[in-house]
């Protein structure tokens, strides 16, 4: 045990023993209970239970899910806040991440469900957001809430990285870190530091990256593909694209619409939808527009008619790669790695298991975090070699390396989540913000108060 580090490896749920095993199997067991049945897989029990048994029609397994990671947050950051509350800084960010969490990854959302409106989660934006600038994604908000993501994403985000560093994001707003900092803070040691570790990390993060990058040039080849059959009125393309226009702007009008319109609304849609003579496939799927529906649920309906809306679309010569490029990230990317493995590997393999070795947001904030001006320095022959920096380093960095070799820490990982200059028993190291080079550049530091 490193000095210092009071009962980190001692306590059975932090050392990896049966009993870590068993939490991360029931971590798992609970995100493929929540995101399988989206697949086919078996029946959606959650939705069930909560509709069913206890009649809750405008609350479903996402807003449950959004209800249970923010008390996972609030109280994972009131234990965090015993162990590290001595620290402004600590106090400030756990304080922040919590209050978005509540605010925009769960209030804001369900609130507006409640209105009858899109379900915006402000605070995920892309690429971590991986379908956020899809074309169909796009088209059905407010031309300002389109703006937002836009900008947010390619301009202004990058633009913070290169100035403060990735951990404005990662650190202070983004959920999936609130979580890990929160909840997971008693597991963050686990992290491995080999070398071998940073070497797949680096292949991994940018893959995934990749992948994003890729879908969504697809996506947007696919839309533009399909925009260009809009005028061949006669043809088969034509009235598929014609009707799959007109189900969407339905489906944006009941959502504005009230309950006891539905029946209506989704009986002249039915009507058109016959009209149209489309393939069976496409009007069963009229089949679960009328099961939310009759259930009463309004946004749910415009969900499926949304879906149903897209899946109208004829083929294009691109449109099947664009859709298995889609299917295949919601699947393996979103649903398997970011959500089972990313919150059940926590007793395992430490807390930023989908932040280290696969979030592209990560990666491309990272990028601009590594050529700007963020850093954590080091005060030169101070080090002691404690090697408490480097336990407590969640993104799996070995700082004493760097301490020790009075080298300054520039990673692209490193989320600046202060614990190492937290736990450094002498002061050693300290987050700043300063250019690399030039007379007189500010420098903007952050000491942690011990």
């Amino acid at each position: 045990m490193q000095a210092g580090l009071l009962s980190t490896y001692r306590e059975p749920v932090k050392n990896r023993n049966a009993f870590a095993w068993g939490v991360s199997i029931a971590l798992f067991a609970f995100y493929f209970l929540l995101y399988l049945p989206d697949y086919g897989y078996f029946p959606d029990y959650l939705n069930l239970f909560l509709r069913d048994t206890l009649g809750f029609q405008k609350f479903n397994k996402w807003n449950f899910y959004g209800l249970l990671y923010s008390a996972g947050m609030l109280v994972g950051g009131w234990f965090m806040l015993q162990k590290h509350g001595n620290s402004r800084y600590h106090r400030l960010r756990t304080y922040t991440l919590v209050s978005v969490q509540i605010l925009f990854g769960f209030s804001l959302p369900f609130v507006l469900k409640l209105l009858n409106q899109p379900e915006l989660y402000l605070s995920y934006l892309w690429p971590l957001s991986y379908d956020k600038l899809f074309p169909d994604t796009l088209a059905q908000l407010p031309v300002y809430v389109a703006l937002y993501f836009v900008v947010t994403s390619l301009v202004v985000f990058p633009l913070l990285a290169f100035y403060k560093g990735k951990r404005f994001y990662c650190s202070w707003i983004c959920g999936c870190g609130g979580l890990a900092e929160t909840f997971g803070d008693p597991w963050r040691h686990l992290s491995s530091k080999s070398d071998r570790s940073w070497k797949i990390e680096q292949v991994t993060i940018y893959s995934v990256l990749a992948l994003v990058l890729l879908t969504t040039g697809l996506m947007i080849a696919d839309a533009s593909s399909k925009a260009a059959l809009v005028g061949r009125a006669g043809t088969e393309e034509g009235a598929r694209v014609e009707l799959g226009l007109s189900l969407a702007a339905h489906a944006e009008a009941i959502r504005g619409a009230s309950a006891d319109t539905l029946g209506a609304s989704v009986a002249a849609i039915e009507a058109e939808v016959a009209a149209a003579n489309p393939p069976e496939w496409l009007a069963e799927k009229l089949d679960g527009v009328r099961a939310e529906a009759a259930a009463g649920d309004v946004p749910g309906t415009a969900d499926e008619l949304k879906n149903m809306a897209y899946a109208a679309m004829p083929v294009t010569p691109i449109s099947g790669l664009a859709h298995s490029m889609r299917g295949f990230y919601a699947f393996f990317i979103g649903a398997l790695f970011s959500g089972a493995a990313g919150v059940g590997l926590y007793p395992l393999m430490g807390t930023r298991v989908w932040c280290r070795f696969g979030c592209p947001m990560a990666a491309m904030l990272g990028f601009f975090q590594k050529f700007g001006r963020f850093r954590i320095t080091v005060k030169k022959d101070m080090c002691i070699s404690c090697g408490n920096c480097s336990t407590y380093c969640e993104m799996g960095i070995d700082v004493r390396q760097y301490a020790m070799g009075n080298l300054d820490i520039k990673r692209a990982s490193c989320v600046g989540c202060g614990m190492c200059a937290h736990v450094c028993p002498r002061g050693v190291l300290k987050l700043e913000t300063r250019p690399d080079t030039g007379p007189g550049g500010a420098v903007q530091v952050w000491t942690l108060d011990l």
